[in-house]
Parts: structure tokens; C-alpha cells; sequence
């Protein structure tokens, strides 16, 4: 199968795996796209970098569409060796250019904390919680050991890092809320959700409503973060800014309402329970 032959078969599958009725469709293409460009990998002489993108993509959208249809399990492999190839992918463009902002380099390592934060929910989906936060905590660390500081990285890199932030933040929130007593678990999850935050508020575009849904989704996690550790008058202000965005993204914005919803009855619940200055609610219920 030749290059082009390959791009169109993989640009079929990503199409048919934007519709739940063409699911299995997908799952099928899926599989004929990873052949096509492991024997591409495999082939004499010097292996294009193209082509092991390619692998990795396919092998990390394979595994995404088998968590959605409900084989989180037999996600995991092919998610964990895209995170393989990414990991070579990112290695090699280290290799070529020490500028962690630049082009080829952020795309490079986006796509490979990207994986990791995907792979981190597919674990979930197994039911593997523990490995959940630990892909998350790789993820980061990758960033945060490539770029030192995330504000200095690549747009691309920024933008994968408050995701990953994002939901190491809501990994923590669940894990207080169903194990109470942790808190400790709820303070790491409001600082994840704080960064996530000052990453996300760079990255803010008007003409880009992904960015108001995912700053607003993040609004939505802090605000239910500082609820919970007794910070009200934070998590007010908070929710309000939250409240703003979803006004202009209007029914698009129904997750991060319902978020943003939640974090407000936590405070409410938070207010009629406490006692002294330490407000605790949610572990009466």
C-alpha cells in the first residue's frame, strides 16, 4: 500500500469514528490503517518519520474507540504502544532541535503527553484507578522534565499540559470524594486545577470555542476543589467567571454547567454544615 493509499484509508477510519452508528466500521478500518503502517516501519533503509506518526495515531485512536464501545481493557494495548512510538517520535525531533517551542518539537511532545492523558482514561474505564493517576503523573512529568516551565513550551505543549492538569485534578477529586478522609488528595487535586487554570487562561480565544469549553470545564473541577476545602469566597469567584463562559457558549456548554452546578451545591451544602472555620459537607453525606 503507498503513502497515499495509506492517508486516505486513515482519514476514512478517523471519519467513520466520529459517529457512534459507524463504530464498528471504524474499528474494522482502524485495524487496516495499523497494518498498513507497521509494514510501512518495517520496510528497508531509514524508517519516515511520517509514517511512525501515523502508527502511533492510529494505534492511540484505536484504543480510544475501543474504550468508547465499551473494551476499555482491550484499549489498553494499543494505547500503551502509541505511547511507545510517540516516545521514539519525540526522542528523535529532540534530537534534531533543542528548541522545545518550536514546531516539529511541540507537536512532537503534545502528542505524546496527549497520549499518555488518554491512556491515563482508558485505564479508568478498565477500572484500573491507581494506573489512572499514575499515567497522569508520567504525563506531566514528561512535560514538566522536556519544558522546565510549562508558560515556555510550545502552544501545542500548553495546551496538552492543562489537559493533563485538568484531569489529574478531577482523577484526585474523585478519588477524596470516594475514599473521604483524604485531605490531602483534595488539596493536590485544587493545586492540579489551579494550574490547569493559568494554562488554559493564556490559551483563551474567542474564535476558538474549545478554548471557553475547556477553560469553563476547569472552572467547574476548581470550584468543586475549593468548595470542598473550605475556600468559599474563592470558589465563588470561580464559579462565577465559569458561569460567564457558559452564558456565551450557550447549549454547547452543558458539561462544565453541570460542573460549575455542582461546585455551587457543594458550597451551599458546605455553608449549612460547617462548624468553625473548617467546612466539610461532603463527607456527611
Amino acid at each position: 500500500m503507498g503513502p497515499d493509499e495509506r492517508e486516505r484509508l486513515f482519514d476514512q477510519a478517523r471519519e467513520h469514528s466520529t459517529r457512534q452508528d459507524t463504530w464498528a466500521e471504524a474499528d474494522r478500518l482502524w485495524s487496516r490503517v495499523i497494518d498498513a503502517y507497521r509494514q510501512a516501519v518495517r520496510g528497508p533503509g531509514r524508517v519516515d518519520r511520517r509514517d511512525q506518526q501515523q502508527l502511533a495515531r492510529a494505534l492511540w485512536r484505536r484504543g480510544m474507540l475501543l474504550s468508547a464501545r465499551g473494551r476499555a481493557g482491550e484499549g489498553m494495548a494499543p494505547g500503551g504502544e502509541a505511547v511507545a512510538i510517540f516516545e521514539r517520535v519525540h526522542d528523535a525531533a529532540a534530537a534534531e532541535n533543542g528548541d522545545v517551542a518550536g514546531a516539529q518539537r511541540d507537536e512532537a511532545l503534545a502528542e505524546l503527553i496527549t497520549a499518555l492523558v488518554d491512556l491515563s482514561e482508558i485505564a479508568f474505564a478498565a477500572g484500573q484507578v491507581a494506573t489512572r493517576i499514575e499515567l497522569l503523573e508520567r504525563a506531566l512529568a514528561v512535560g514538566l522534565t522536556t519544558v522546565g516551565s510549562p508558560p515556555s513550551a510550545g502552544p501545542r505543549t500548553r495546551e496538552a499540559m492543562g489537559t493533563a492538569y485538568h484531569n489529574q485534578a478531577t482523577a484526585l477529586l474523585h478519588r477524596s470524594v470516594t475514599r473521604p478522609g483524604s485531605e490531602e488528595s483534595i488539596r493536590e487535586a485544587a493545586l492540579a486545577a489551579s494550574r490547569a487554570c493559568e494554562l488554559r487562561q493564556a490559551l483563551l480565544d474567542p474564535l476558538r470555542p474549545i478554548s471557553l469549553w475547556e477553560m469553563a470545564n476547569t472552572y467547574g473541577v476548581y470550584g468543586q476543589c475549593l468548595a470542598l476545602i473550605g475556600d468559599v469566597e474563592r470558589a465563588n469567584a470561580v464559579v462565577a467567571m465559569g458561569n460567564r463562559l457558559v452564558e456565551l457558549l450557550g447549549p454547547a456548554g452543558a458539561q462544565p454547567a453541570a460542573h460549575l452546578a455542582m461546585a455551587a451545591e457543594m458550597m451551599a451544602r458546605g455553608r449549612a454544615t460547617s462548624s468553625g472555620s473548617r467546612r466539610w459537607g461532603w463527607r456527611r453525606r
